[in-house]
Formats: structure tokens, sequence, C-alpha cells
């Protein structure tokens, strides 16, 4: 686990990805406290199935389930229909992190859970994850551990049929070619079958389009109390690699800064210094500077892994002065204008099992 988080971060780092912004998806046989702290400490992003089911007879997670859900949940393919209670910040440990933790319910059967545990004739199921209630509600985050994020059930009747792991080597780049070989295999088995008996493809819709906000009319703001007002930018000098200034970046309208190639830089980070100022980062997309024709004129190497970035130092000034807005951080939003879609094809194998069927998914949507 640790090499393997170890990993993450490096590949991380080299594409200059915040490691928030990064998830990892574990399942049940990571559940307990020790392996989710190692994640939770990493910085990383985690949603995880749970199986420390203790955590049921904490006081405030019998307190929640004791009044209505939060949410439902329904499988698109098995009709499992599951109530969600969100429980923020739960403790893992008496002394381990606290995270939000999100148990399902539902009826129990006549037979045993796999997954899960049962008590007075419901079946509760633990996930586990540090993703925002105001960004991820508790539906959001089970779909997406048990459905986009899930690859079990499709890889199902692959391990099944082909049986990749089994041991065939006596070298683990062997071993890891025969790996290849057997997706390879499955792949193209799949394709020829769906050749030999064509099926349409089933869409399921996991986010919808957002509508467009109504045009209200604006309330009125109160006065502030105090308003600090800053100057126009004050770039930093020219690099000792004799690159492009600072001041060879314009400043856009919407606060992101053009480079003379003509690709956006946008705010990274705003970091306060003396006297009341502050210091504005701006970088690139690693994308833009690798195909770029004007590297050589810009960057120190052109192997680094780094995309280019430039510094600006806002001061505070009158308020009788004209002044440049601040500018926000990150890159604009883009609006949610069309649904994101799941596609599931029922692809019949093109081998002598007779018409057993699996699932090929993929993204779709603008």
């Amino acid at each position: 686990m640790k090499r393997s988080l170890e990993a993450i971060i490096r590949y991380a780092t080299a594409l200059c990805l915040p490691l928030s912004q990064v998830l990892i998806r574990l399942d049940g046989l990571y559940g307990n406290a020790a392996p989710l702290t190692d994640v939770l400490t990493s910085g990383l992003g985690v949603i995880a199935r749970g199986r420390d089911y203790a955590l049921l007879d904490l006081p405030e997670v019998k307190q929640r389930l004791a009044q209505d859900p939060d949410q439902e949940s329904t499988h698109p393919e098995s009709g499992a229909s599951r109530a969600l209670y969100d429980c923020p910040e739960i403790p893992l440990s008496p002394t381990g992190p606290r995270v939000r933790l999100i148990v399902a319910t539902h009826p129990a059967s006549s037979t045993p859970p796999s997954i899960g545990v049962q008590r007075e004739g419901l079946v509760y199921e633990l996930f586990v994850s540090m993703l925002p209630a105001n960004a991820f509600s508790p539906k959001d985050v089970v779909d997406l551990y048990l459905h986009r994020g899930s690859f079990e059930t499709v890889l199902a009747d692959e391990d099944v049929e082909q049986n990749p792991d089994r041991w065939c080597s006596r070298t683990p780049c062997g071993q890891e070619f025969w790996q290849i070989i057997c997706q390879w295999m499955w792949n193209l088995r799949l394709e020829l079958g769906q050749h030999l008996s064509p099926t349409v493809m089933r869409l399921t819709e996991f986010a919808p389009a957002v509508e467009p906000a109504l045009a209200e009319e604006p309330a009125r703001a109160e006065e502030p109390a105090h308003v600090v007002e800053y100057g126009p930018p004050q770039w930093a000098r020219p690099s000792f690699t004799g690159g492009f200034p600072g001041a060879a970046f314009a400043l856009q309208p919407d606060g992101t800064l053009r480079c003379p190639a003509g690709r956006p830089l946008y705010p990274q980070e705003r970091r306060p210094e003396r006297d009341g100022s502050y210091r504005l980062l701006y970088a690139a997309r690693i994308g833009d500077c690798r195909a770029c024709d004007l590297r050589a004129q810009c960057q120190e190497s052109l192997f680094t892994t780094k995309p280019r970035r430039v510094s600006a130092v806002f001061w505070p000034i009158s308020s009788k002065q004209m002044v440049s807005p601040a500018p926000i951080l990150g890159p604009p939003e883009p609006t949610a204008c069309c649904p994101v879609l799941w596609g599931d094809c029922a692809i019949r194998n093109g081998g002598g099992d007779k018409g057993s069927h699996a699932h090929a998914r993929s993204d779709l949507g603008d």
C-alpha cells in the first residue's frame, strides 16, 4: 500500500496535479483504520468500503441511524435499493483521523450477505470518504464507488474464463506479459462477439445536465466595513535563464495571463507578504509548454517536467486610485450543459461459451 501511494504521489507531482484532486478507490480489504490512515495522511483523496462494523455502535452513528435517511440509491443493473445515512466527522479509532462515514442499508434476504453485516433484518454497508458534502452527496459517493468506479463485476467473467492471475513465468516481466496478452485476447473476443451478434448500447444517466440559471435582479450589496484595494501587478525580474520576463505575460480581464505564444496561465497560489502585499503565482499547463515552439526561449530546459510559472506582487493602495481586481484562483468552471452518460453493451463472447455475456462500459458525453 505504501509503495503504491508513493508511486501515485510521484505521478501526480510529475503532472503538477494537486494531491487533493487524486481520488483513490479501495475495496473492503483495506477498509479498516490502519491502511485508511496511511492514505488520509498522504493528502490524497479516498473513497473506500469500510469493514470496521464496530463504528455502527458509536453513539453519533446510532443517533443518525435512528433518523430518516438522507437519500436512496438504486443500482441501475440489479435494481437493489439502499437507504443512505451521512455521518460526518466519525473517528476511525479513538486516536485516529475523523472521516465522513456513509452507512447504506437494505433489507436482508434469506441468504447471508457476502458484503456487510446483518442486524435485525437489515444489511449494513460502510463507505468511508473525505469528499466534501457540499460537492458530493451521499448518493454521489456510493454511486461513484459501486458504479463508475467499480470493475469487479465487469472483470468477473474475464477472471473465470481466462485466469490471468495464474503463475506461468519465472520472471516478473514474463508474468506481466501474460497479463497483457490475456487482457488483449479478452477484448478481441468481445469485439468479435459484437460483430457476430450486434447488440444495442444501453445508456444510463449518471449526472444530469445543469440547467442555466434564470437571470434575477441582484440583491443590493451592503457597504463593506473595510475593503483593501490593490494596485497593478509588479512583475518579477527576468530569471537567470534569460527566459521571457513576467512583464511579457499579458494580464487578461478574467484574471489569467497570456504568454507570448498565446497560451493561458492560471492563478495557482496566493502568498501573503510584507506590508499587506501578496504574491500571486501563475502556472501554465504542461501540455501547452511541451508542444510550444518558444519553449527554448521560455524555460530553462526542454526536458523539464514542470510548466512555466510567473509571479507578481500586488501592493495595497489608496481607495481613490484605479485598481485591478484580484484574480480568481484556478481556471473558470465550465458549465455542465450535457449529461454524463454511461454506455453499457451486453457483448457476446466469440468462443465456445454458447451465449454467455459480458459487459463493456465507457463514459460518454461532451
